[in-house]
């Protein structure tokens, strides 16, 4: 924590820090240093999916895996 905030000792952050408090400065620490992570699309399932749209999406991950065509 030092390399990110000079003040954040190790006897500062046992002593008068909940850890609540820690993981929150970490957190907003590493994003201003290295920026937000870019947004994803979410991950949809394939559980209960009738089987031509779970063929077709595994067609589609075969030919992006060995062709590279997206």
């Amino acid at each position: 924590m030092a390399l990110l905030y000079p003040w954040a000792t190790k006897e500062y952050l046992l002593e008068k820090m909940t850890l609540g408090q820690i993981l929150s400065y970490h957190n907003i620490g590493i994003e201003m240093k290295f920026g937000k992570p870019a947004v994803k699309k979410p991950i949809t399932s394939l559980v209960g999916q009738p089987y031509d749209v779970i063929k077709a999406e595994r067609d589609k991950l075969i030919r992006e895996q060995y062709c590279g065509v997206s």
